[in-house]
């Protein structure tokens, strides 16, 4: 047996995994990133390890993060593969990599500009201590202070910087309400490359300079979350990361207004990462994310606390814990019952209580596959709380969350062997594709065509099917 043939097999070994595990795992990566069309047949692994052949690129670095993903801790194809080296050599980054435990605002500009203008094709994501370490590493490090500009050159003044301020509000609405298409992220990028670069070149009062910090961590912020709606998970991931770290920077600020301010983008921006740890099956990573948000935000506005709550909810829901669940979900709702439209920061003009419902709804849908003998009751609940936001109409406001939440509203639907109401839920999710450019909501309705595809024979489905098809097709 040669090395590349024993260590695969040895880390298959280690796992339990038979090479047609390995091929599930790496067909169910793909088709969360919207990558169906690169899927392996079940018997393709053998051959790896059987024959000690390395796959051609980009499936050494894609059976690596499966890998790393179930172990916990980082594997790179090198490691699977190092008398491949010709083959592997090309393995992207990790969406960690460079982030050290010690840091400084320039530093991390650096690195947000270097992401900025490669636009990588490929990032792997990490997880475990790889990405709860460097993110905590964030929050709880005092960077040094950027140099506040050039001296010389044209001044940024305050009504450019309340231009940026109100881009960065516009932007957020488009990815409401057509996620991260391509087009729609190239415009987010280069606002993003505007603002470097007015960071790095022009004069500006220290004030102004450390609003344009913020700016940033806003700018990568959003590209983190468009990433990641598009498929891109570890450039996603690495956006969100180095987003935390120009937040806490911007948090330095010796005016009360601006430091309260970064702080709320630092914790929402962890509960983001929470929750794409969440719904990727990383519920420990989850869990300890939303609870370092949490505890981060104490002194932030009613809002903010409603959200984090909200954030630690649906980790806890994705780590099977109902109690700890609904604790979570409480607060959330006593906090934005209790918050005032003039307190909340900007980038939480969505959060409402039809919002905090539908995201309560949809945990409760994986709550109930964790809890089957409780499923009849969590599973009407959470029809009722998810039924306001994906029954309204076509209203441009938040189109993608009212298709992803009607895409759990089937879900439930169909876990509750209703098949007529699901079918209507799902009637109302196709009228909004057309409208959403979200891999992430697309792999979820291609699953649910895949579902109702096995009861073709039903009449409601017999009907649905080639509205469901056209609709994918041309969205």
């Amino acid at each position: 047996m040669n090395a590349t043939k024993s260590l695969l097999g040895e880390h298959l070994a280690r796992l339990k995994w038979t090479p047609r595990e390995l091929a599930r795992a790496i067909n169910s990566w793909l088709e969360v990133r919207g990558r169906s069309a690169e899927r392996i047949h079940p018997t393709t692994p053998y051959h790896w390890i059987s024959k000690g052949f390395c796959p051609y690129a980009p499936y050494p670095q894609i059976v690596a993060e499966v890998l790393s993903a179930a172990f916990g801790h980082a594997i790179t194809a090198h490691v699977l593969w190092p008398d491949k080296a010709a083959t592997v050599a090309n393995s992207p980054k990790t969406a960690a990599n460079g982030l050290s435990a010690t840091w400084n605002a320039d530093d991390v500009i650096a690195q947000i500009s270097e992401l900025a203008r490669e636009h990588p094709d490929g990032m792997a994501t990490v997880n475990g201590p790889d990405l709860v370490t460097p993110a905590l590493d964030g929050i709880h490090h005092s960077p040094g202070k950027t140099a506040a500009g050039t001296v010389g050159g044209d001044r940024v003044r305050p009504a450019l910087m309340t231009l940026i301020t109100r881009h960065i509000a516009e932007l957020r609405l488009l990815d409401d309400r057509a996620g991260g298409g391509a087009l729609n992220l190239r415009y987010v990028h280069n606002e993003l490359h505007t603002v470097l670069d007015l960071l790095r070149n022009a004069a500006c009062e220290a004030d102004v300079h450390e609003r344009l910090l913020l700016a940033t961590a806003d700018l990568a912020q959003l590209s983190g979350w468009m990433h990641w709606d598009a498929g891109n998970h570890g450039i996603g991931q690495r956006y969100l990361l180095l987003a935390i770290r120009a937040a806490r920077a911007a948090a330095e600020s010796r005016r009360l207004e601006l430091r309260t301010t970064a702080t709320e983008s630092t914790t929402n921006t962890l509960g983001m990462l929470a929750y794409q740890c969440a719904h990727t099956g990383r519920p420990a990573d989850a869990v300890r994310l939303a609870e370092a948000a949490t505890r981060l935000g104490r002194a932030t506005s009613s809002a903010t606390r409603a959200r984090l709550a909200g954030r630690l909810a649906t980790a806890h829901a994705a780590a099977g814990d109902i109690h700890a669940f609904r604790d979570a979900a409480e607060q959330a709702r006593r906090h934005l019952d209790d918050h005032r439209p003039d307190d909340a920061p900007p980038f939480l003009y969505y959060l409402n209580t039809e919002q905090l419902d539908a995201e309560a709804g949809q945990a409760l849908v994986d709550l109930a596959r964790h809890r089957p003998a409780e499923s009849g009751k969590l599973l009407s609940e959470s029809v009722d709380l998810l039924t306001p936001l994906t029954s309204t109409g076509l209203r441009t406001e938040y189109q993608r969350s009212a298709l992803l939440h009607g895409c759990y509203l089937v879900q439930a639907h169909l876990h509750q062997h209703d098949l007529e109401a699901a079918v209507a839920a799902t009637r109302k999710v196709t009228e909004r594709l057309a409208g959403v450019q979200s891999v992430r909501c697309q792999v979820l309705v291609r699953r649910l065509l895949r579902t109702f595809a096995r009861r073709a024979r039903n009449p409601y489905v017999a009907d649905l099917l080639p509205e469901l098809n056209d609709a994918l097709n041309t969205a």
